[in-house]
């Protein structure tokens, strides 16, 4: 049977149609698909950029925990073996933020008081007190500091507070002996330092407080006794072999004396007072020249420590160096200038030196400022 052709295409037409349908579907979802993946890789990269940036400030936030724990504990380890300018520059180039906190301020208040610095200690531990005033850690060290300075109100308000916080604490007992002890009080100052020792025998400190009241009231042997008690608790106490070395200074055993401030000057290097007393020992000993090396040290050390350049000079004039003598000794006026035996050693080496006027004007000035006043 013949069939028109028109017939044909109609016939024909709807499943091309169809067949374009279907490749447009497919051709749309192709383009969507598209879509996704490019959304998909987009948003992709975008969660690994925020992901890169979180953990660079991660990476940023530990380096800069990093370095400030770094800092502290070169500061803390420099402080433990005595390096108290190493300690004093690591903690002072932390942040103010951190800086400015009650175990930093203490630390630096510490390396101060350790190179004998008891002015700068002062401040320190006030800013601890304002800090954390229920802190009791190295109130100890503040009570001695306040003690060297000799200021008795600050001392006694200091030791009122913490016999009403802290009644049971070692360091109480401490401060309220070193109050007594500024109070010239000596029997109340070494019960007090006893109590410490029996609330806490480990103490080391309070048996070296102890010691030193015995040694002030002229009581050695239980000084010594004192003493070792606080190297049995601290083998590295060095305060205790000091305390040791001037009870043998006082007892005229100047050899002894020098062996345990010398070992006391091996744990602790830094600390001027001890170079003072190796010379002074030494000086006891005929020994001018080694003593002055240790005197020019403390100078070092303690550049404006009046007592330390006067005895420098005193060397300096025995082993007769006389212009170093001169120049140490001018400096020392301008330190202290109405101190009667700097003007009397100044006469006693213009005299030397043949200067008769300088002389007669400088043992005036000696006599005016003390009546009683020698070269000792």
């Amino acid at each position: 049977m013949d069939v028109d052709h028109g017939e044909s295409m109609l016939v024909k037409e709807p499943a091309t149609t169809q067949q374009q349908q279907q490749q447009r579907q497919q051709q749309q979802h192709q383009h969507q698909q598209n879509q996704h993946q490019h959304q998909y890789q987009h948003q992709r990269a975008a969660l690994v950029r925020q992901a890169e940036a979180e953990t660079e400030k991660i990476e940023e936030a530990l380096g800069w925990v990093l370095d400030l724990v770094q800092r502290m504990a070169m500061g803390y380890f420099a402080l433990s073996q005595f390096r108290c300018g190493d300690a004093l520059e690591s903690l002072g180039q932390m942040p103010n933020a951190q800086l400015d906190t009650a175990w930093v301020q203490a630390q630096m208040g510490r390396a101060h008081y350790e190179q004998a610095a008891y002015g700068n200690a002062e401040k320190h531990y006030a800013r601890v007190r304002q800090l954390a005033p229920t802190r009791l850690e190295d109130l100890e060290i503040y009570s001695t500091v306040l003690w060297h300075l000799k200021r008795e109100t600050q001392l006694s308000y200091l030791a009122y507070e913490l016999t009403d916080a802290a009644y049971y604490a070692p360091q109480t007992w401490c401060v309220v002996g070193n109050s007594n002890s500024l109070s010239k009080e000596p029997e109340q100052a070494l019960a007090c330092f006893r109590r410490a020792t029996a609330i806490d025998p480990d103490f080391a400190y309070a048996h070296t407080l102890q010691g030193h009241e015995h040694v002030a009231n002229e009581e050695y042997e239980k000084a010594l006794q004192a003493y070792r008690l606080a190297i049995a608790a601290d083998h590295r106490h060095y305060n205790a072999y000091y305390g040791i070395g001037r009870v043998y200074e006082r007892l005229g055993d100047y050899k002894a004396a020098h062996a345990h401030f010398h070992y006391a000057s091996i744990i602790n290097p830094t600390n001027p007072v001890l170079y003072v007393w190796i010379g002074t020992v030494l000086q006891a000993q005929k020994a001018t020249a080694a003593a002055l090396q240790f005197f020019t040290k403390a100078v070092e050390l303690a550049p404006r420590a009046a007592q330390t350049r006067y005895k420098r000079a005193r060397a300096l004039l025995a082993v007769g160096q006389m212009e170093m003598a001169r120049t140490e000794l001018m400096r020392l006026k301008d330190l202290a200038p109405d101190e009667a035996r700097v003007h009397f050693l100044l006469g006693k080496l213009y005299r030397t030196m043949n200067e008769r006027q300088l002389a007669v004007r400088h043992f005036s000035n000696a006599l005016a400022l003390d009546p009683k006043v020698g070269d000792g």
